[in-house]
């Protein structure tokens, strides 16, 4: 073990390492007390079985589960990032909102997880933003703590009822015959779905009787006393925060789904036209894409990728605007984007923030690049995943530096063993070829 990074009235997480993987992993530690309970084992080992056999990646992957010592254990994904709290508070610190298709886009993320979840016969209970990171580089949204998980809907109530801010009605009368089911997720969905679009839950009092009193018998608010642009959306917020379950959304993607349709927002942007011909991609090939408004920094960027991936198969694609890098990413996910943030029409944030919405978005990493980023703006993008920037202007071999750094920590496809040919000049000799004419088109 190597640091404790979560605690709860469960047990506490640490970061671990699997020594014989060679990999970080999430051990939970499940609180002493219970793991002399018999009972507690058989049905946390049923829970662990379950979990184990989802495969989302919008859910954390159960590795094993072992008892040692008395004390319950689950080795776990370790998912590196912020939580939705903590991205919810920057927001708030600075007093906006995120981006509406970023949060429309980590909504349909998560109700795939929790479809999948629901799938296995498991209720998760206590969703809230503390339970949903972003990880970091990628922007997945993972939903990574069950510790109120139940397979049996009336097991362990009276124990332990979940979070007061996104307790569905049910979840408040604290009665042995309370029975809980998907549609209590599907309200307590609604809860974060609500803070993700308006920076806050629909019931918010500092005192937490209020609360619960309110989730069973207070109307929530529409969306639109706060954010009139969305009054399209009442309707749906109405109906998955509905006090009997049977009038609720029977899943969350039915939520999300019907919430995105709302608000005519769709979940990809529309495919481009087709192409003349059709192109043809190397699957082996690591796929860049650079994003610059500024044609002289586009050629830089671009040889620089060239010259950090100068001996491996590329396929690098050059876009001036946010709209071309989007209808690229569209036809071939990139692996890596090196990103412009200040760009007439669709700026960093918003090309970014599409981008995570398309098939395989939320696998590219992504280098955020500007001469105008400062502290206060980089927090904008901890939403979007982004942990990495460079400050314009950049020399080459620095900004080769850094695209090489970033590459050895990125998951490539396999790579083809590279031919030889004997016309070819060596590695050192288009390596200094290379320096000397990009150096020359920089100056």
């Amino acid at each position: 073990m190597e640091a404790e990074i979560g605690r709860g009235g469960m047990g506490i997480v640490y970061l671990a390492s699997d020594e014989g993987l060679g990999r970080k992993v999430a051990l939970k530690v499940v609180s002493p007390e219970l793991g002399n309970d018999l009972e507690w084992v058989k049905a946390l080992r049923k829970e662990a079985a379950a979990l184990a056999s989802i495969r989302s990646p919008h859910v954390v992957q159960v590795h094993a589960f072992g008892r040692h010592e008395g004390a319950c254990f689950f080795v776990m994904e370790y998912v590196r990032g912020q939580t939705v709290r903590d991205i919810l508070a920057e927001h708030w610190l600075h007093r906006a909102q995120i981006p509406l298709h970023r949060a429309l886009t980590i909504i349909s993320r998560l109700a795939a997880g929790l479809d999948a979840v629901h799938e296995t016969g498991i209720v998760h209970r206590d969703l809230k933003p503390d339970n949903v990171v972003i990880e970091e580089d990628t922007g997945r949204p993972v939903l990574v703590d069950f510790g109120l998980a139940v397979t049996d809907p009336t097991e362990r109530w009276a124990m332990s009822g979940g979070t007061p801010l996104y307790m569905a009605p049910e979840q408040t009368h604290l009665s042995a015959h309370t029975t809980v089911s998907p549609r209590t997720d599907v309200y307590a969905f609604g809860c974060l779905s609500f803070e993700l679009l308006c920076g806050r839950p629909p019931f918010d009092d500092l005192v937490a009787a209020q609360v619960l009193h309110d989730h069973a018998h207070t109307s929530p608010p529409a969306i639109s006393q706060l954010r009139p642009e969305l009054a399209a959306a009442d309707a749906v917020f109405r109906r998955a925060l509905a006090k009997d379950p049977a009038e609720r959304h029977a899943t969350c993607s039915a939520f999300a789904q019907a919430l995105m349709a709302a608000l005519g927002v769709t979940e990809c942007i529309d495919p481009p036209p087709p192409s003349p011909r059709r192109e043809r991609y190397d699957s082996s090939a690591r796929r860049v894409l650079v994003v610059d408004d500024d044609p002289a920094f586009r050629r830089f960027a671009t040889r620089a990728v060239q010259l950090a991936f100068y001996e491996e198969s590329l396929e690098l694609v050059a876009a001036a605007t946010g709209a071309e890098a989007l209808v690229s990413a569209w036809r071939q996910p990139p692996h890596l984007v090196l990103l412009d943030f200040d760009m007439p029409g669709l700026d960093g944030v918003g090309t970014l923030s599409r981008l995570r919405s398309l098939p395989q978005g939320d696998q590219a990493r992504v280098v955020v690049m500007s001469a105008k980023l400062g502290e206060a703006d980089r927090w904008r993008f901890s939403v979007l995943g982004v942990g990495d920037f460079v400050a314009k202007p950049i020399e080459l071999e620095q900004l080769i530096e850094t695209i090489s750094s970033i590459a050895a920590r990125t998951a490539w496809p396999a790579q083809h063993a590279p031919g030889h040919d004997a016309a070819a000049p060596s590695s050192h000799t288009a390596m200094n070829a290379a320096f000397a004419s990009a150096s020359a088109a920089a100056s």
